[in-house]
């Protein structure tokens, strides 16, 4: 047994041996297992921090994008508020605030061509004021920004005072003195015309009273006298007055414009005839004038056939032999007198501001017409009535003459803000839109702006003030819907220039080439 355990003993050894030695040979190979198997694990959890690490940051840059999506959208809002064409609205002595009162057409306008109401506490795009702002606001208003507006220019006191207007030097003007300055004058005329009527009108209201010479009080300082028209045109027997709707949007150069698309008839509420001086109703337009739609003749033409009330007049007008069309003619001359001898005035004003490009002014004036379809200017209304509490109908034309001027004046485009940039601008009108006389800025004022008045207006040659006046011209034409220029007036094709800009200022002259320019080659500039 021994023997046999010894000889198994002997057998197994080297097995034994063998599978030590294996042992031993495996041992290192497990240990790289073992160490490879940890190096994964390592290379796992750093992967997997990796991954955490990757996944948090995604979620942290997903995070705050989020929160500056936000920001911006904030930051937007608040833009689009502070940058929203707003509007406010003035007066010392009536309720403008109230959008059912005084100004309701004009709150009810802007609020529908997009503009917010606020006060000038918060920034504005235009402040509508209903009484004359140069004075209590003049802080306010010699610090405009380049797009705010306003709607009336310094300096129109001259046209639209009563005794300054009246007292002009005008064909179309009857006849006025101031009392007691023109005593001597007055005394004069009216004894060289014996058969003249005059009217005792106070210079800050509406007091209108018709007197015998020996009636008037000619040591008054708060009146003036003026002829009065005796013999007027009647329409059924009523006198009656019309308001021309006029729009001032620049000075040197000025350009003025009058709303063709309809005007105010007012009627006298009392026939003319047989004549009372005591009674104010038969020649004095009043609160309570006649409506259009209440003269019998005028009444089937504008309510039943929807015409205009100066298309229901000149009907009228037509019917009776009258000449509506020369009597329009006169009514536009007239009033492009008033503008062409005031202007000066207008600019003087304006030397205490920075920019006369953030005015412009809505004015009425008030004509009548004796039976000889013979013109005569009477006022000029700096804040025209454009209330229809007392006349409902006359909604419409209110609201129609607001909208065409906010759109003459560039106030009706969302493009007219305080972000506009160049290229909006360069949108609206460039040097191309501008650009006339090709033939003559290409040759005789190639090499010299003096040649020719033409050079003046040669991209080379025009002063970058004429320039940018001409851009907003052009703008104002694309968006003139309803009115039409007064000044410089209508012209024809190719026609000679020389005589029309002879008693013009240079920069009128020169704007009233370039329009001539325009005229040439499409005839809608003309008008």
């Amino acid at each position: 047994m021994k023997k046999g355990h010894s000889s198994i003993s002997s057998k197994t050894k080297p097995l034994l041996d063998k599978n030590e030695n294996v042992s031993e040979i495996n041992a290192p190979e497990e240990n790289i297992l073992n160490i490879s198997t940890n190096q994964s694990i390592r290379n796992d959890t750093i992967i997997n921090v990796f991954l955490i690490i990757c996944i948090v940051g995604v979620s942290l840059a997903i995070l705050l994008e989020i929160i500056n999506v936000q920001n911006r959208r904030g930051t937007v809002s608040k833009d689009n508020v502070e940058n929203r064409r707003s509007y406010w609205v003035y007066s010392a002595y009536n309720d403008v605030e109230n959008k059912n009162g005084l100004l309701k057409h004009v709150h009810l306008v802007l609020e529908r061509l997009g503009f917010e109401k606020r006060t000038n506490k918060t920034s504005w795009t235009l402040l509508w004021s209903h009484d004359y702002p140069f004075r209590v606001l003049y802080p306010n208003l010699h610090r405009l920004k380049t797009y705010q507006k306003l709607n009336h220019f310094p300096g129109t006191g001259f046209i639209t005072n009563k005794v300054d207007l009246a007292t002009s030097d005008s064909k179309f003007i009857p006849r006025a003195y101031k009392i007691p300055k023109n005593k001597k004058e007055f005394l004069e005329y009216a004894g060289e015309n014996r058969n003249a009527v005059f009217l005792e009108k106070h210079n800050q209201h509406r007091g209108v009273y018709l007197k015998n010479v020996t009636a008037i009080d000619l040591s008054s300082g708060e009146s003036f006298v003026q002829e009065y028209v005796q013999k007027p045109f009647l329409v059924d027997g009523h006198k009656f007055d019309i308001g021309v709707y006029v729009a001032l949007t620049s000075v040197n150069p000025l350009r003025v414009y009058w709303y063709k698309g309809d005007v105010l008839f007012r009627y006298c509420p009392a026939k003319y005839y047989p004549f009372d001086p005591k009674n104010l109703d038969k020649y004095v337009v009043g609160d309570d004038y006649l409506p259009t739609w209440e003269v019998p003749s005028l009444a089937h033409p504008y309510t039943s056939l929807g015409f205009s009330m100066k298309e229901a007049f000149d009907h009228y007008a037509r019917s009776k032999g009258k000449n509506s069309t020369r009597m329009w003619d006169d009514v536009q001359e007239a009033i492009t007198e008033v503008f062409v001898k005031k202007e000066h005035h207008i600019i003087s004003a304006l030397k205490n501001y920075p920019s006369q490009d953030n005015f412009f002014e809505l004015m009425r004036f008030d004509l009548v017409v004796d039976e000889d379809f013979k013109v005569y200017l009477l006022e000029a209304n700096m804040s025209p009535n454009l209330s229809s509490a007392h006349y409902p109908p006359n909604q419409l034309l209110y609201e129609q003459v607001l909208f065409n001027l906010f759109s003459l004046v560039g106030l009706a485009t969302y493009m007219n803000d305080s972000n506009e940039d160049q290229g909006t601008r360069n949108m609206l009108s460039s040097q191309k839109n501008i650009a006339v006389y090709s033939e003559e800025c290409s040759s005789i004022c190639k090499d010299s702006c003096e040649v020719s008045d033409k050079c003046s207006l040669c991209r080379h040659c025009i002063s970058i003030r004429l320039r940018n006046s001409l851009l907003v011209a052009y703008r104002e034409n694309l968006g003139k819907g309803d009115y039409r220029r007064l000044f410089p007036p209508a012209m024809k094709p190719n026609q000679n220039t020389d005589k029309k800009i002879k008693n013009m200022t240079q920069i009128n002259g020169l704007q009233y080439l370039w329009y001539q320019g325009k005229c040439n080659t499409d005839v809608t500039w003309c008008v």
